[in-house]
């Protein structure tokens, strides 16, 4: 009997479980090349798609935008327990939270964000606010797969409606690993960047490495902000 309802019965000729698509693609990485490709331009339109309410639907919104070319079950929270092996805590996952527990705890954190009262926290409170909360949101993982690219999403959304805009591009930069000639991690993915900040206190969490991205994001995401209405401001003379 397959456990996992999202994979495909065989896996593929690497030996690699792939997600039941609409693509009809049964490697891995196709799939994932794929997913790239596709949501990349949903990135670029997500300010249109919708009406931002930063609530569980809103979540659900996002998914489903990005992710309805590829999966059915996009926008639909999980239903199986997930584990995945991290690159940067070897062999080992974290605990991510229980299906029947997705709802209720994204409330919980989604009101956190929403009763935080951003304007008056100064910049390295903010970043070190938001950074938590996204961590917190992040490790819930409310869907089979892509809940970095949603997560990611709501921060951008959310900052600039908080008056704090990040540098999307930035961030899709930093989005996956990167590594030399010799197969060397020369960068982080931003993911890995989230499970070390999610990791237990107990076992020395490290949220500074995902706090720096955020805080340089928002700084370039401000500053292209001032750039672009000091133009308007110049063309308007």
């Amino acid at each position: 009997m397959k456990l996992d309802p999202y994979i495909q019965d065989a896996k593929d000729i690497n030996g690699n479980d792939v997600l039941l698509n609409k693509l009809n693609i049964t490697n891995y990485d196709e799939l994932r090349d794929a997913e790239k490709d596709i949501t990349f331009t949903k990135f670029l339109n997500i300010d249109s798609a919708f009406k931002q309410e930063f609530d569980v639907q809103y979540i659900k919104d996002i998914h489903k935008h990005i992710f309805n070319d590829i999966f059915d079950w996009a926008g639909e929270f999980r239903t199986v327990l997930i584990k995945k092996e991290e690159i940067v805590i070897p062999k080992l996952s974290l605990n991510y939270t229980e299906y029947r527990n997705i709802e209720k705890e994204l409330e919980v954190c989604l009101e956190n964000f929403n009763s935080t009262n951003w304007d008056t926290l100064a910049l390295s409170e903010k970043v070190a606010k938001f950074t938590s909360l996204l961590t917190e949101l992040w490790k819930i993982h409310p869907f089979r797969d892509g809940n970095t690219r949603v997560t990611l999403t709501f921060a951008n959304l959310f900052a600039r409606e908080h008056d704090f805009p990040m540098d999307l591009g930035f961030l899709l930069d930093n989005l996956t690993r990167k590594y030399d000639e010799n197969d060397k991690i020369t960068q982080f993915s931003i993911r890995d960047k989230f499970v070390l900040s999610a990791l237990p206190k107990e076992h020395y969490p490290e949220p500074e490495y995902l706090q720096s991205l955020i805080h340089k994001s928002i700084i370039s995401g401000v500053n292209k902000q001032i750039e672009t209405l000091q133009k308007t401001f110049d063309e308007e003379r």
